[in-house]
């Protein structure tokens, strides 16, 4: 016999992992899936390139002195700047929906977690009790 289940029992030992290791490992996965959404959505880009026209797309000024022509480059490049600009706010709207989303989720699995043990020691009570009227 191991060691371990010669000093405690099996209700210890599992105890002491799904307080110990079993819960350092679920906010490893939190944090896993906190990290995707964040990368996923590319936070830090979107944001640096808030104002960047929609997909590089725009006109160039050209040589010499045609007020029309500089009328309707800056009328195209301001269009493409706003399109770029509304369609990123909204893809950082979804992303951060997303992460408050997995976080809402992650803490409501910790909660989860954190009462199961005693959801099925009150369940094997309760049938026990029930067993026995």
């Amino acid at each position: 016999m191991s060691e371990a289940f010669e000093k405690n029992s099996a209700f210890f030992e599992y105890v002491r992992w799904h307080y110990g290791r079993g819960l350092k490992e679920y906010f490893g996965v939190a944090g896993n899936f906190l990290w995707f959404v964040a990368h996923f959505f590319s936070f830090k880009l979107l944001i640096k390139t808030l104002f960047s026209p929609w997909k590089r797309l725009g006109e160039s000024y050209g040589n010499g002195l045609n007020l029309s022509r500089y009328a309707e480059t800056f009328i195209v490049n301001t269009l493409m700047r706003a399109v770029g600009f509304f369609t990123r706010v909204i893809v950082l709207v979804l992303g951060l929906a997303s992460y408050v989303l997995v976080l809402t989720l992650s803490f409501l699995g910790l909660l989860i977690w954190i009462l199961a043990p005693a959801v099925v020691i009150g369940s094997i009570v309760l049938a026990i009790t029930f067993y026995n009227i």
